[in-house]
């Protein structure tokens, strides 16, 4: 596996930092790229200005005709080896730049393994290219009933794309969630991962708080570290092959 976009079902947040944790997790270089349509926020978590000196996914669209060199584009604010190509914040400007067609154009192009931060699915035909482009698609679902609900409603969109799996937050506990086998049950996916809540190592992820000493430690990096190894995984046998 080369490349993996990740999406969630409205109503769902975490995608960016779950994207976030794998990205400062894996100890290989991995691109991030942000094309969530309704404009993207790792710019602004990781203080970058996207108005003069920063390339967007979206200014890219715009400006660059032919080739361009998305690894050689991308930005290095996280330790360790992954880049990020962020989003526009403004969801006008995504749409107008056709963000999602122009990445499944030139995703093949990449030599790294590459994570998308695909947003929410919005059903449109753009960001079913986009999701068609990559060898997976991985959906995060909280599994309440209303999320369970909406991602069964678009199991046929989705798996036009072709494979798909699961991403599901854990239960804590909590009665009104379901578990992860049943979801995967209902919805015809294998469970790729469950997703620890850990608002501390969440809060860092989002720059709304300094990293802890032991960040890499923490339950939502571990998961992060183990998801950025299956889609590198690819990258490791043929540099060893």
């Amino acid at each position: 596996m080369r490349s993996v976009a990740v999406v969630s079902m409205g109503g769902s947040p975490g995608v960016t930092t779950l994207v976030c944790s794998a990205a400062s997790a894996g100890d290989r270089p991995v691109l991030v790229i942000e094309a969530a349509p309704s404009g993207g926020a790792i710019a602004a978590r990781w203080r970058l200005d996207v108005r003069a000196v920063v390339n967007t996914t979206a200014r890219l669209a715009m400006d660059v005709s032919g080739t361009v060199d998305l690894w050689a584009a991308a930005h290095h604010p996280w330790l360790g080896q992954a880049r990020v190509l962020p989003a526009h914040p403004s969801a006008v400007v995504m749409r107008q730049s056709q963000v999602c067609r122009w990445l499944a154009d030139r995703l093949p192009t990449v030599t790294h393994p590459v994570v998308v931060d695909a947003g929410r699915v919005d059903g449109s035909a753009d960001q079913l290219d986009l999701l068609s482009a990559v060898d997976a698609v991985w959906v995060l679902v909280d599994p309440i009933v209303e999320q369970v609900t909406a991602a069964s409603a678009a199991t046929g969109w989705l798996n036009k794309t072709g494979t798909v799996g699961l991403l599901v937050r854990e239960t804590a506990g909590d009665p009104a969630r379901a578990s992860a086998a049943s979801v995967a049950t209902t919805l015809g996916w294998p469970v790729v991962a469950t997703v620890p809540e850990d608002r501390p190592a969440a809060r860092a992820l989002c720059g709304l708080s300094p990293p802890r000493r032991n960040l890499h430690r923490s339950p939502l990096l571990r998961t992060g570290g183990a998801l950025a190894e299956r889609f590198t995984a690819a990258e490791s046998e043929v540099a060893t092959g």
